[in-house]
């Protein structure tokens, strides 16, 4: 059944997607004002803002000192606009961004808008309208009446080229919302500029140093955290790699159920277990003939998943020995290795041919046993056809001549590389894998490496595998190339994060075991250290146990190149005091000795910055859903609440956007705000579509072990509260006069104790404004208690400060 309201731009929407259409085809510009009136601005009205005949005047008289015809009145009860239509070729704005323009600025103050305005200004006054408005059919121009003034701004709208801009058409003027109170949004006002602590700090952009043992530490860093390294040496990849699957069905640490990550639209497709020997790829491999070209097999998962990783162990590892057996070439073609601009039909065959020049002892493709077979046949036919004669006088001459057809095949890579690969699968496997395809999500680029890639099994009669995300399987599945062949599709689930972190920081000791290296501490004195592994002791003992463990497992959630990533980032971020750490446990003052949180916080999500901004921070801010109205405000904060509520019960764990619609709705936000929102989230991993499709009023979402996190343990955080403060807006006068006062007093004071109490009294302001938000919210909403958490995040918080400060006098005092 579908879902429809008054008012509704999911409905209208389809409507107007027909009229863009047709505007999108016709060439307006020479249309005249008739025309265009016919063709787009009737239609907008009737059958976009869906005004009914009776509620539609057209070229009524108007009297007064601009006297004339007014091209549309609209009335529905005592709300009158007027519109004024030219046609699309006057020049009006072009398409911009910047929804606020002055009405007697040089844009729309001049020309031929500026004439339009003034006529139906002099009409609307005339005829006691509440709206002016006027267009061309593309740009869409309007204010009030109501508080007209030399500093006034319109709104301007152009629905056919602004993504978003149609929608607001419709929630101001659609007919319904009029009727509802929609023309008493409209203002003529610049929008308030958002007061952010961020915009008034004087380091707002300060940078941090790395700490002073991060140069130390990065050679096994680098060796150890990062694929490349570890794909590169077999032995070091057997130390690191985890042959275990994430699957979890329940987090009992969060109490939410988690859905599975494989897509719906994936759920065919056979699940690679990483430990099982036989596994589906080795079978794959195991059973395959040679001589022909079997179906092309997927390596479907998640970003980040290790993909990657995967395919490199079983080349080098895993599947070994049935490669060993099957005397099989192995040829891995790496598509970052090609870049952006790179041409993929030449790339894979360069590669390819790299690969036969390359020496493989336990199955050579030298010159007696693949070249010259694979030229046997074109030898033969020269010697008895074009080069008979010189075959039967001149031996070196005719081999001559074979070498330099060989050697003009070889220049050209193409005929050189088929020759050789239709030689060599007629008795060994080959297997060409794909890697990367996706890795600059540049949908061009892939349809091209797909084609050439299915293309190519079916030319050299060889075993293609393609590893790609489940994103860009689900986004091409409909394409022509894949439609023309036949696929065998694995999908790989991640390996537990913990256990790979583990594996990657022991090895990081192996790495550095011994390694003397004397740091230089902040009071300039000096501490040797005799053996630098034992930093990754307190690493190990600081991030694979407590909430520190629990807080980068659930970020990096599915994603563990993002987990590794976000380690990496701590581990040589300013805000890690590691010498303080390496001291401590030198002098056995605390052998137990943990990274505090903050810390660890810190040091994944700001990185090298000073302080949080959402656009530069790994980080998400609940406490700002950036939709530039108050009672949006908590919106994100609120929808999380609201799925973690649902996860509690495995029935429940799907939820329809329509249903998220049906409830936010009530807070102002409009369908595409949602929808902005959830996609949002979506984006930073809080949220998933099952379908892992674009989210659209269609879709079905799941609330992510990472959203999870977010809604009941991160947000209760003080370190997190703190830092979304400095980037969320405040639209109270005295909470903003009191947080920026008490900024400025936390930055001129060097005491340590009496920082921590204005610091404990600024989150009792900013939680304490967080409360009255939810609480708008709420009464918005119509429901009861179960989107609520603010007041618990103020009781959390301002207990850590309370603690903070009784911790800070023992030490400071």
């Amino acid at each position: 059944m579908t879902h429809v309201l008054l008012g509704d731009w999911g409905v209208a929407s389809e409507r107007f997607d027909a009229i863009k259409s047709f505007v999108s085809g016709k060439d307006l510009v020479s249309a005249n004002e008739a025309q265009t009136r016919f063709d787009v601005i009737d239609r907008m009205i009737r059958e976009v803002l869906d005004w009914k005949h009776g509620q539609i005047s057209v070229e009524e008289y108007s009297k007064g000192e601009k006297e004339g015809f007014v091209d549309y009145l609209l009335r529905q009860g005592d709300n009158l606009i007027v519109i004024e239509a030219k046609k699309a070729g006057v020049s009006f704005p072009s398409p911009t961004q910047k929804l606020k323009l002055k009405l007697s600025g040089s844009v729309l103050g001049d020309g031929e808008i500026a004439k339009a305005i003034n006529q139906a200004e002099q009409y609307a006054v005339q005829k006691r309208a509440n709206i002016v408005l006027v267009t061309n059919g593309l740009c869409w121009c309007f204010y009030s009446l109501a508080d007209k003034s030399d500093d006034s701004y319109a709104t301007v709208l152009f629905p056919f080229t602004v993504s978003g801009h149609a929608e607001q058409l419709f929630t101001f003027f659609c007919e319904a919302n009029v009727e509802n109170g929609s023309l008493n949004q409209i203002t003529n006002k610049l929008p308030p500029i958002e007061d952010r602590l961020i915009t008034a700090i004087k380091y707002a952009d300060a940078r941090i140093d790395r700490n002073n043992i991060a140069d130390f530490i990065t050679p096994a860093l680098n060796n150890a955290m990062y694929a490349d390294a570890l794909l590169a040496n077999p032995d070091i990849l057997k130390k690191c790699y985890v042959s275990t699957e994430a699957r979890v069905k329940y987090d009992s640490t969060l109490g939410m159920h988690l859905a599975d990550p494989k897509s719906i639209i994936i759920k065919p497709a056979k699940r690679i277990q990483r430990g099982k020997s036989h596994g589906e790829l080795e079978k794959i491999v195991e059973t395959s003939t040679t001589g022909y070209a079997p179906p092309v097999t997927l390596i479907i998962g998640p970003v980040g998943v290790g993909k990657s990783t995967y395919l490199r162990h079983f080349e080098t590892i895993s599947g070994r020995e049935v490669l060993d057996k099957q005397l099989a070439h192995w040829i891995y073609v790496d598509f970052e290795q090609m870049g952006r601009t790179g041409d993929p039909r030449k790339f894979m065959y360069s590669c390819i041919r790299e690969y036969l020049l390359d020496e493989h002892p336990n199955n050579p493709t030298i010159f007696e046993k693949t070249i010259k077979p694979a030229y046997k046949d074109v030898i033969d036919a020269m010697a008895r056809g074009p080069y008979a004669l010189i075959y039967r006088s001149d031996k070196k001459e005719f081999d001559k001549k074979i070498t330099e057809l060989i050697e003009n095949d070889f220049n050209q890579v193409e005929p050189y590389v088929e020759k050789l690969m239709r030689h060599m699968s007629k008795t060994n496997l080959c297997v060409v894998v794909l890697d990367n395809v996706d890795l600059y999500e540049d949908e061009i680029l892939e349809t091209n490496v797909f084609s050439e890639g299915l293309a190519l099994s079916k030319r050299i009669m060889c075993n293609v595998l393609i590893s790609i995300r489940d994103t860009t399987f689900i986004r091409h599945r409909t394409d022509s190339t894949f439609n023309a062949y036949e696929f065998r599709k694995l999908w790989l689930d991640p390996p537990p994060f913990k256990a790979v972190l583990s594996n990657r920081l022991s090895y990081s000791k192996i790495i550095l075991k011994d390694k003397a290296v004397r740091l230089t501490l902040g009071n300039g004195m000096q501490l040797n250290v005799p053996d630098l592994s034992i930093f990754f002791e307190i690493v190990q003992r600081s991030i694979l146990h407590d909430q520190a463990g629990d807080y980068i497992e659930a970020m990096a959630d599915l994603n563990i190149r993002k987990g590794l990533t976000m380690v990496s980032n701590f581990l040589t971020s300013g805000h890690l005091n590691g010498d303080r750490a390496i001291r401590v446990y030198l002098e056995e003052v605390d052998s137990s000795y943990r990274f505090p949180f903050h810390e660890v916080f810190k040091g994944t999500i700001l990185g090298q910055w000073m302080h949080f901004r959402e656009d530069r921070a790994e980080g998400v801010n609940l406490f700002d859903a950036r939709l530039g109205s108050r009672q949006t405000r908590l919106l994100r904060l609120l929808l999380l609440n609201y799925l973690m509520l649902r996860a509690q019960h495995e029935s429940t764990v799907e939820t329809r956007i329509l249903d998220v619609v049906d409830i936010f709705s009530r807070l102002g936000a409009s369908e595409s705000q949602m929808i902005s929102c959830v996609e949002f989230l979506s984006k930073r991993g809080l949220v998933k579509n099952v379908t892992a499709e674009d989210i659209n009023l269609d879709s079905t979402i799941i609330l992510t072990r990472n959203g999870g996190f977010y809604s009941k343990i991160l947000s209760r955080k003080h370190v997190y509260v703190e830092e979304c403060m400095f980037d969320t807006a405040i639209e109270d006068t005295h909470v903003w006069d009191a947080l920026y006062e008490l900024t400025m007093a936390i930055n001129a004071q060097s005491n340590i104790v009496e920082r921590w109490k204005l610091r404990r009294e600024r989150t009792d302001h900013f939680t304490n404004y967080l409360c009255d938000l939810e609480d708008q919210a709420i009464e918005l909403i119509g429901k009861s208690d179960q989107f609520i958490s603010a007041r618990e995040i103020r009781e959390a918080v301002l207990n850590e400060a309370n603690d903070a400060i009784s911790k800070s006098i023992r030490w400071h005092s």
